[in-house]
């Protein structure tokens, strides 16, 4: 089978001819069926409307891939689970500051640490009252979606 590619102002089409010799031509076009009409020595398309029934030689469309889902950023909230809550990064983000220590009491809804994320300050909050048995972040670093930032007991 015949192919070629073809540009057309700056893109570039990959062209397929199933049969040369035939009137109207059959052609696939990016992978695309259309029925195309020679006059002259003008190449003209006839029918720029797909086919809506592909040629019993060519296979069935198949269904394009899906983009991967992005996290939604979301409240920091509580893991339970080792003896205590793990507060995890509810986005990806840099730990500006903390604001607690290990072993100090907090309050339901106290800012343990601030994290940065696309030049906004976001404080991430004691989701209930208890003492801070670990902090797993240091100010500066780089957190992910879902890392490990405070453990209450």
């Amino acid at each position: 089978m015949p192919a070629f590619d073809l540009v057309i102002q700056g893109k570039t089409y990959h062209v397929e001819i199933s049969d040369p010799g035939a009137t109207p031509l059959s052609v696939i076009v990016d992978g695309q069926p259309f029925e195309v009409g020679i006059i002259g020595t003008q190449i003209e398309a006839t029918a720029t409307i797909p086919v809506l029934q592909p040629p019993p030689s060519a296979s069935a469309p198949t269904e394009l891939p899906r983009r991967p889902s992005v996290p939604v950023a979301r409240p920091a909230v509580p893991v339970s689970g080792n003896g205590g809550d793990e507060i995890r990064a509810p986005m990806p983000g840099t730990i500006l500051s903390i604001e607690t220590a290990v072993g100090q009491g907090v309050d339901n809804g106290q800012v343990l640490c601030m994290l940065e994320a696309m030049k906004m300050k976001n404080p991430i909050r004691a989701p209930r009252a208890g003492t801070v048995a670990a902090i797993a972040v240091q100010v500066g670093q780089t957190v992910a979606y879902g890392d490990l930032l405070v453990t209450l007991a």
